[in-house]
């Protein structure tokens, strides 16, 4: 199947499962050209597929050594359809993995939601007796259901005070054209803070406490 790209705005909705492994092969390649780091050896990240969350999860595997889960919510190929970047980065880094004997394995599925939290812990106790020294989050979203509450919350991706103004490219035109984007209102703020405010990163580690899956001194961070 020839894969053409399909852009909606600027974002581009398909993705070559190639061209995403020559991303991470090039990852890869740089942190291993890097000193071995060896001070951590299981590792948990949340949104580890892309950007912030598969780099981290690169430089693990790569100068620690270390045991990674990675929890994503991707899209795998159907018919026509291409899977998500985020899907084939998954695979190529599984793939370089297994050829260096590390561990990896991955949870995909919505890690706002209670289900994918607790198959997460039951993972980490049958594969990880040492438990986890270091939690990733790094999950990036447009929306969230409160496992709670069952409301679904909206981010958005606002100023909080006067309009923003900025120039903007047509990725296929190359055509420049100016764009404005008004202050987010006091209720489109207090969903994006429900969103990616900081309360799903506290389920997690409450979720990981109580499991007693944490390593002595382990460490959390927040990207």
């Amino acid at each position: 199947m020839i894969v053409e790209p399909k852009v909606r705005g600027f974002i581009c909705t398909t993705a070559h499962p190639k061209g995403c492994a020559a991303n991470v092969d090039e990852q890869i390649a740089y942190v291993a050209a890097q000193p071995d780091l060896s001070k951590i050896k299981n590792i948990l990240i949340i949104g580890s597929s892309t950007g912030y969350g598969l780099a981290p999860r690169i430089v693990a595997a790569t100068a620690c050594h270390a045991a990674t889960i990675g929890v994503m919510f991707e899209r795998p190929a159907a018919g026509k359809r291409t899977a998500s970047a985020g899907w084939y980065n998954t695979v190529a880094f599984e793939e370089y993995a297994a050829k260096e004997k590390i561990y990896a394995k991955s949870i995909n599925g919505d890690a706002f939601s209670d289900e994918i939290k607790q198959q997460t812990i039951d993972l980490i106790k049958h594969d990880m007796p040492d438990c986890i020294d270091l939690v990733i989050y790094s999950l990036a979203s447009p929306r969230r259901t409160d496992p709670k509450t069952g409301e679904t919350y909206q981010s958005t991706l606002k100023t909080t005070s006067s309009t923003y103004h900025e120039k903007t490219v047509d990725v296929i035109t190359g055509a420049i054209s100016e764009v404005s984007i008004e202050p987010a209102n006091a209720e489109e703020i207090a969903n994006t803070i429900k969103v990616m405010g900081g309360e799903d990163w506290a389920l997690w580690i409450d979720a990981m406490l109580d499991a007693g899956l944490h390593a002595e001194n382990a460490q959390t961070i927040a990207y």
